[in-house]
């Protein structure tokens, strides 16, 4: 089953940058130094129903400031500030785990979302409790910006 959830969610990722960004981006191998000490932006999205679950998206700071010039249609010198680079991420987080979601949804497993949240840093990483199944997905966009998409599943009681 978390391979098909893999699966459902690459599938919502390059809806989304295909969409939101006009990009094009690729899934390639996990490696560990795609989440470099450089300062990282991750936003979550959970969802709750047949299946518990969250979604972290991360993205070194730089190539978040780039998806917000995109997504808001301005230039980066119009980007002031932690707000508008967080509220965009939080959206691209939103909107992955929303198309996600909705698959789910058309396949019967019912749930619902979470607020999206931020968290801001380096050398920082998510950890998975026992019951939890993690994946962790990476997408190239372009030459040399990474995506990395992590999920943890818990199947619900």
């Amino acid at each position: 089953m978390i391979d098909q959830l893999e699966e459902l969610l690459k599938t919502a990722v390059n809806q989304v940058f295909r969409t939101m960004l006009n990009s094009n981006i690729r899934s390639i191998p996990f490696n560990k130094d795609a989440l470099t000490s450089d300062a990282h932006i991750a936003g979550s999205v959970g969802f709750i129903g047949t299946m518990t679950g969250v979604v972290y998206i991360y993205a070194r700071a730089e190539f978040a400031t780039r998806m917000t010039t995109t997504i808001l249609g301005v230039p980066a010198q119009d980007i002031e500030g932690d707000e508008m680079v967080n509220d965009s991420i939080g959206e691209l987080a939103n909107m992955i785990v929303g198309g996600f979601k909705t698959t789910l949804v058309e396949r019967g497993m019912s749930c619902v979302l979470t607020i999206p949240s931020i968290v801001r840093g380096s050398n920082f990483s998510i950890e998975a409790t026992s019951s939890t199944t993690r994946r962790v997905l990476c997408f190239r966009c372009g030459e040399t910006d990474t995506l990395v998409v992590e999920i943890l599943i818990k199947p619900s009681e």
